[in-house]
Parts: structure tokens; sequence; C-alpha cells
């Protein structure tokens, strides 16, 4: 896995998603939609797909990930797994991307989570976000897709 540099911002533009933390939780979890989130993600592993989650969406899958019980052993090995990720790029968030995405939750209704992910779309040209979450579907200018339609 690749740390975004900010003179990078906006290179894959369209051909990248953004990748939802409920993706990663689907598999770290054992959910029902595990299987499509894995198949999707080994694409991301292997490079074949371009994709970025935000520093804050990794922290999201942590905290998850404890209040399901799991220790620190599976929390290291979720972190250090990230780092085989050829095809996906961890984006810090900066103070001033988190008081931009409370204009989304104005705007569009939606929780701090979502409404952050969204300013990461926005500032890194991304169109399309890998995600279950249909609260997404509000948004004008992005295109959720589901994994199990890329997978």
């Amino acid at each position: 896995m690749r740390w975004l540099k900010s003179d990078q911002e906006g290179l894959w533009g369209n051909r990248m998603y953004l990748v939802d933390a409920n993706i990663f939780l689907e598999v770290e979890l054992g959910q029902p939609k595990g299987m499509h989130s894995k198949d999707v993600l080994s694409r991301f592993k292997d490079g074949e797909l371009r994709g970025m989650i935000t520093d804050f969406h990794v922290d999201a899958v942590i905290v998850v990930m404890e209040n399901y019980k799991l220790g620190w052993r599976d929390i290291a090995i979720f972190l250090s797994g990230l780092l085989r990720y050829e095809g996906l790029t961890v984006q810090p968030m900066t103070l001033g991307s988190r008081i931009s995405a409370t204009s989304h939750m104005k705007n569009f209704g939606l929780n701090f989570d979502d409404a952050l992910a969204y300013q990461c779309m926005m500032e890194n040209g991304i169109e399309k976000i890998l995600s279950y979450d249909a609260d997404f579907d509000v948004l004008p200018d992005i295109q959720r897709v589901d994994p199990k339609e890329i997978a």
C-alpha cells in the first residue's frame, strides 16, 4: 500500500474507487456479504483495481473490530495486511477536509464518516465509491458500486 502524497491528488481520477470501511468490515467480521467483498479486495491487493481509503475509515474499521471483541492480534493482522495491497492507497485527511465535510452533512443529510468519504472523493477527483451504504445514492456527482457488480 502506498501513502498518497499531496502532489498525487487526483492522479487516477475516474479509474479509481474510494473504498468504504464497510467493505473491509464484511470480511473482518465474517458478515454475509464478506465473500463478494473479499473477492473485490483481492483485486485491489493484486493491483488490478486502484482505490483509496481514508485514514479515518481505517481507524473506523479498527474501532468496530474492537466493539466486536476482536483483539490486538486481529487488528495487527488487518493493519499489516493493508501494506500488501498494491492497488490501495491510504489518504490522510486534514482538519480542513474534516471541516469541509460538515457542509456535506448539512447539504445532503450525511453522517460524518460518509461526508468525509465524499469530501475525499471531491478532493481527489474520484467518482465511484465501493460501498454497501445506500446513503451515498443521494449524491448527484458520484456513483456507488456494490462489490458484487465488480467481483
